[in-house]
Formats: structure tokens, sequence, C-alpha cells
């Protein structure tokens, strides 16, 4: 079978989704664990995860996916524990930022010319920086909860008292 090379501009947009709609599925799939629970039922997050692992299978084998990037594609189960016990009204716009910004790093790496190997080990840094970014948020997140005054609880979990409502919002806590 001869490998798909994107070498038009539709071709460049059909690896662009192959290579991020997996991702964005995952992260779908792993925010809709949680307290409070969203207001989605669970088996949209397991349809989400199915399709992500066979929309994903599907993309390597007809070659619209490179390897790597399948990897990086993985990168929300990862957030799984980093994010455990984090009320979801942090952790979804964390797991969703960070699914952005590898996005950006997928496409501006699928734009640009250069060698494989600088497009891997480009890829690993993004991937390496959204990892610290997230645990930066999650050191903010644990700290703000400290600050306010929570010990032995999270907040909006049952029977704690839920986050107030001049708490910092999401962006906050995951750039500064």
């Amino acid at each position: 079978m001869t490998r798909w090379v994107p070498s038009t501009q539709t071709s460049a947009w059909v690896a662009l989704l192959a290579g991020v709609l997996p991702l964005w599925l995952l992260g779908l799939a792993v925010s809709l664990e949680g307290f409070p629970a969203p207001p989605v039922p669970p088996v949209v997050g397991l349809t989400a995860f199915l399709l992500a692992l066979i929309l994903g299978g599907v993309a390597l084998w007809r070659g619209w996916l490179r390897p790597e990037i399948a990897v990086i594609g993985l990168f929300p189960l990862l957030l799984v524990p980093l994010f455990d016990e984090i009320t979801t009204t942090y952790k979804t716009p964390f797991i969703f930022a960070c699914a952005a910004l590898l996005s950006a790093a997928i496409g501006g790496l699928q734009a640009a010319r250069l060698p494989r190997v600088w497009q891997g080990a480009l890829l690993l840094a993004a991937a390496v920086l959204t990892l610290a970014l997230a645990g930066h948020a999650v050191a903010n997140f644990w700290d703000l909860t400290a600050r306010l005054g929570y010990h032995e609880c999270f907040p909006d979990a049952f029977g704690c008292a839920p986050l107030p409502a001049d708490a910092p919002p999401w962006w906050a806590l995951f750039l500064f």
C-alpha cells in the first residue's frame, strides 16, 4: 500500500485533523471523570475514548498519522493522575488548554519544513512544556485550596464547601 503524504492544502488539513482529533477526543473522555460530575452522560466519555482509539488506529494504518504524533495524542491519559482530585471547574479547562497547546504544536510542525528528527524533538519539547504548565497549574490549585482553608476535603466534593465565587479563574492558575 502506498503511504499517503500530505502534498496539497486539502491533504494537509486531513493530516492535521488526523493528528489532533484523537487528542481532543481523549481530552474530552478524561475530562468527564470527576466532581462535580459534568452535565454529560458517562457514555459520551466512553464513546469519545473508543473513537479516539479507533480513529487514531485507522489514521496510523492508512498513513495519515505519524507514530510520534499518535503517541502525543495519548497525552491526556498522562493528565489523569496529575489532575486527580481536582474539581472539574478547573480540571476540564486545564485538560483542554493542554490539548490546545499540543494541537498548536502539531499544526506548526506539520506546516514546518524541518527534518523529521527536528520535528520529533520539537514535538517532545512541546509535550514537556505542556506537562510543566499542567504541573504548575496543579501546584497553584493546591496552593489555592490551602489558602482557602480546605483540609482533608476537596472543593466541590460531596460534603465539602464549594469553591467561592471570587476564586481565581482557571487560566490564572495555568499561566501565573
